[in-house]
C-alpha cells in the first residue's frame, strides 16, 4: 500500500487576497485527501514542476518551514502505522492528527470558565471556581495567574498545600480547594490547554486529606434540656428560637428552610 505525501498550492480555489491556499496531499492507491495548511500564495510566486515557493517569494523561509513540518509530521504518522503493521487510509490519517495545544495563562482560562459558568446559568459552580481563583491570586501574593497549567506540577501543589495550612485551613478546605483546583485542570486538559500527561493530580493523590467530620450532635437528654427549658420569663425572639428548635427536633430534624416556607 504506496503512501505520498506532497505540499501543493491549491489552484481550483482562490481566496480573497487573490493568492492559493496551500494544501498537504495525502495520495493512496489513486485516492487523494487534502488537508489546509493554513496559510496561501501568490500563484506567479510558486514553482509548480518543483511544489515549492519560488526564491523571489516573500516569506519563503516561514513558508518553507510550515511544509517541512507538516510533511515531517505525517510521513512520521504513516512509518509508524507501517511498523505496526496498522492498516490505515489517508482519511484517517488527516482526522489522527496530532491534538494541537493552544497555550494559555491560568488567569485567562479561569476568567474565561467563570464567564462562562454564569452564562449557563450555572452560578454555584461558578463560585466555587472564583473562590479557587482568589486562593490562587492570593497564593500569588496577589498577582494575576500569568503562567501556563504545566507550572502547575507536584511541587507547586506541595507548596500551595503548605501555604493553606499555614493559614490555618484544615483537611476540609484544602480537599475542597484541591478537587476544584483538579476540576479546572481537568477542563484545561479537554479544552487542549495543557497535555494530559502533566496533569500533577495522577502523583498528588487528595486521598491524603482526612475529611471524616468529627461527631458533634448533641445526645437525646442534653436535647430535651433545651425544649424542657422555661423561656417564659425571656424575650420574644428567645421564645420564638426555643420554638423553632423544638418543632425542628419533634418533627424529625426537618430544615428551618422548610420550617419558614410552612
Amino acid at each position: 500500500m504506496n503512501t505520498s505525501i506532497s505540499i501543493i498550492c491549491y489552484k481550483s480555489k482562490t481566496l480573497s487576497n487573490g493568492e492559493h491556499p496551500l494544501m498537504l496531499r495525502i495520495t493512496q492507491n489513486r485516492k487523494l485527501k487534502y488537508k489546509s495548511l493554513n496559510i496561501s500564495i501568490a500563484e506567479k510566486h510558486w514553482d509548480f514542476k518543483k511544489n515549492t515557493p519560488k526564491s523571489n517569494c516573500p516569506n519563503k523561509d516561514l513558508i518553507l518551514k510550515i511544509i517541512l513540518k507538516a510533511k515531517l509530521e505525517y510521513q512520521q504518522k504513516v512509518l509508524e502505522k507501517k511498523a505496526n503493521d496498522e492498516e490505515f487510509t489517508a482519511t484517517s490519517l488527516i482526522n489522527e492528527a496530532k491534538d494541537e495545544i493552544k497555550a494559555k495563562t491560568v488567569e485567562e482560562f479561569y476568567q474565561l470558565t467563570i464567564n462562562e459558568l454564569k452564562e449557563k446559568g450555572q452560578i454555584g459552580n461558578s463560585y466555587a471556581y472564583l473562590n479557587s481563583y482568589n486562593t490562587l491570586k492570593n497564593f500569588n501574593k496577589g498577582k494575576k495567574l500569568d503562567y501556563t497549567f504545566s507550572h502547575i506540577d507536584v511541587t507547586f501543589c506541595k507548596k500551595l498545600e503548605d501555604w493553606l495550612r499555614s493559614k490555618g485551613n484544615k483537611d476540609t478546605t484544602l480537599s475542597y480547594q484541591f478537587r476544584t483546583l483538579r476540576a479546572a485542570y481537568n477542563r484545561a486538559i479537554d479544552a487542549k490547554i495543557v497535555n494530559r500527561d502533566k496533569n500533577p493530580f495522577i502523583e498528588y493523590k487528595l486521598s491524603r486529606f482526612n475529611t471524616k467530620t468529627i461527631k458533634r450532635a448533641l445526645s437525646k437528654e442534653d436535647t430535651l434540656k433545651i425544649i424542657n427549658a422555661d423561656c417564659s420569663g425571656k424575650s420574644k425572639l428567645r421564645q420564638l428560637t426555643h420554638d423553632l428548635f423544638s418543632f425542628s427536633y419533634l418533627c424529625g430534624g426537618i430544615s428551618f428552610v422548610d420550617i419558614a416556607n410552612l
